[in-house]
């Protein structure tokens, strides 16, 4: 007798088929709560409820072997932005809607009231379910919560990026689940933020220097995905304390602690920073202008920041610097940092009144400072209406501003300029304040 082959639809019916009364119908296993059999998994299970049994929880991450993957590739980036959070991470790997579900009602958030809940899960349905359920399965456990933390804010997560190319069978079933899910949102309890384009290329290329197996991150993953949904954990949570150092001989004191990035903020377009090997990293692509700004404004000071290109381009350290609040856009004296031929790095170019480059005082021995593929310091001297740059020890442009539009005080921001795909590095950042010149 030949066997009859039973297609991916009769599979799908056959795992969500349920007997009720005698009549069969039809259930989607994405939103029915069930445990895993594995031991492993139940210890796992347990552990987690012990952590929150001790209380103190602000924060807590839920999801599958991606979340539980900052205990692993993300162990330093979770101590440094979430060691002193009271964060606990509730992901198992592995895990599906379903098994979210059945842990929420068995222990893992009895008894608490974070702050805050962030939510990543769904990737694990997609191959058993269709979108439409992977959703629902979703919606469950926004739901779970709302009910169970209803003083809890939540920070969904669109579910990340996977497969090599936009044309992975999985990775667009991810997006049509995530497209459902927008909807979710109602703006102040539960807000959605889609994080996946600062993993890709500007041709929705996912990197292996990235998530290696197209699936999970590894470090450099997690310090994007880290500084990526900082803004929205700081609403909750605060701000992380900024950089604390006593002054160096010389009296520079640094903006950037080398792991966070504590102490600034991103303005404009929607290119990706995160933090690596101490360095400040910025992805260029296409779209605004993007720039990452401190918290603090300055007015008279000395600013000592190197950089590296991976690729020319058009990028700058913007001093006494200014958000619009009609556009967004940023605008201050910018000291250009641009590796290209034109070879004008460390010329100021005034973006309040576009078009007006202060070319440099010393071009040739400018030119010939500037270190290709190297990491090159630039110096920047602010003092009432004087300007000074300074390129690897070479004096650079000089300038004094007499017009009334003068700018006196304000952030300082590190573009990154629209253009071809590469990347810039920032470190060493320090600055020294000086008294306001009269």
């Amino acid at each position: 007798m030949r066997k009859k082959r039973i297609g991916f639809l009769g599979r799908l019916l056959a795992s969500t088929l349920l007997i009720t009364a005698g009549h069969a119908v039809l259930a989607n296993d994405a939103i029915n709560p069930v445990p895993r059999s594995d031991q492993w998994w139940m210890q796992r299970h347990q552990s987690m409820n012990d952590r929150v049994k001790q209380g103190n929880v602000d924060l807590i991450f839920i999801g599958d072997s991606i979340t539980h993957g900052w205990e692993g590739a993300g162990k330093e980036i979770w101590e440094a932005y979430y060691g002193h959070r009271n964060a606990v991470n509730l992901g198992i790997g592995g895990d599906r809607t379903q098994h979210v579900l059945w842990r929420l009602d068995n222990g893992n958030i009895d008894g608490i009231q974070p702050k805050l809940a962030v939510i990543m899960i769904g990737t694990n349905n997609a191959a058993p379910n269709q979108p439409e359920e992977t959703a629902e399965g979703i919606k469950a456990i926004v739901q779970k919560l709302r009910e169970r933390l209803p003083k809890t804010k939540i920070l969904l997560l669109a579910i990340f990026p996977r497969g090599e190319t936009p044309e992975d069978p999985l990775r667009q079933k991810n997006e049509q689940v995530n497209k459902i899910i927008a909807q979710f949102a109602d703006g102040e309890m539960v807000k959605l933020v889609d994080i996946g384009p600062a993993f890709l290329t500007i041709d929705g290329i996912l990197p292996k220097d990235i998530m290696p197996d197209l699936l999970h991150p590894n470090t450099r993953g997690y310090s994007i995905w880290a500084a990526a949904i900082e803004p929205y954990v700081a609403e909750v949570l605060g701000p992380l304390p900024p950089p604390q150092a006593e002054p160096d001989a010389e009296g520079f004191v640094p903006l950037f602690d080398g792991k966070t990035i504590a102490g600034w903020r991103k303005a404009g377009g929607n290119a990706t920073y995160w933090t690596e090997d101490g360095c400040i990293v910025g992805k260029v692509g296409p779209g605004p202008n993007t720039f990452l700004c401190t918290e603090k404004t300055f007015s008279d000071f000395i600013l000592k920041v190197e950089a590296k290109f991976d690729v020319p381009g058009n990028s700058g350290i913007q001093v006494r610097s200014h958000q619009r609040p009609d556009t967004g856009r940023v605008y201050g004296y910018q000291c250009e940092i641009d590796p290209s031929d034109r070879s004008w790095s460390a010329g100021i170019y005034d973006e309040a009144r576009r078009g007006w480059l202060f070319t440099l005082e010393n071009k040739e021995d400018a030119r010939k400072a500037f270190k290709r593929d190297d990491w090159n310091e630039f110096v920047i001297e602010a003092k009432g209406r004087h300007l000074k740059t300074y390129l690897n020890g070479v004096p650079c442009a000089d300038y004094v501003d007499e017009s009334d539009q003068a700018d006196l005080e304000g952030f300082i921001a590190l573009q990154v300029h629209r253009g071809k795909q590469g990347q810039i590095r920032w470190r060493n950042i320090r600055i020294k304040v000086l008294d306001k010149a009269e």
